[in-house]
């Protein structure tokens, strides 16, 4: 399958038709220059960025306290850790146990 020359004035036609101007007035691209660009940011778009700073800042923290562990941690090994039975009996009195940290 090959192209003819008798074919080739039908494919001249469609360039033509759809020929583009190569030059424009230089008062039609001045009038274009007066609009400034937008950028539009939707709510959902910010509340998702506010969460991924949130976790960045979470992953961050560590999952214990060092400084309130390693003080009771010492006084376990040196045996001196003691405990306050009536300020244990009263916390599981009161439920304090049963809520999450």
């Amino acid at each position: 399958m090959g192209i003819g020359f008798n074919k080739i004035g039908g494919v001249n036609q469609i360039y033509k038709a759809n020929k583009v101007d190569a030059k424009k007035n230089v008062s039609e691209t001045a009038s274009t220059s007066n609009k400034k660009d937008e950028v539009q940011i939707s709510k959902e778009a910010m509340d998702f960025q506010t969460v991924l700073k949130s976790v960045k800042l979470l992953n961050n923290i560590p999952d214990t306290r060092e400084d309130v562990i390693n003080p009771i941690k010492e006084k376990l090994e040196k045996g001196t850790y003691e405990v306050d039975s009536r300020d244990l009996a009263e916390r599981i009195l009161k439920g304090s146990f049963n809520k999450k940290i």
